[in-house]
């Protein structure tokens, strides 16, 4: 996202309009590129079978979520800024 930020810049000279427009063309290009790679992984993941662990699907993911949610807490949280 920070790498767009000059482009909105440098078009604002040439009046809201083209911000509107950029705006727009941005917001699309990010919507098309998240459903195509949901689909795209829907599809392919409904070709893998996990087989007996297919019953926990649903708590095998919560618990990788929980995971990267801790691993970032620990990362970036109040903890990391506290020098030994």
């Amino acid at each position: 996202m920070f790498d767009g930020i000059p482009a909105f810049f440098a078009a604002a000279r040439y009046g809201t309009a083209l911000l509107v427009a950029m705006s727009l063309v941005f917001a699309g290009g990010t919507i098309a590129t998240y459903v195509t790679l949901s689909v795209a992984a829907l599809l392919g993941l409904g070709r893998v079978g996990m087989g007996r662990f297919e019953p926990y699907g649903e708590v095998l993911s919560g618990g990788f979520i929980a995971f990267v949610g801790l691993v970032f807490a620990a990362d970036n949280g109040p903890l990391s800024q506290i020098q030994n």
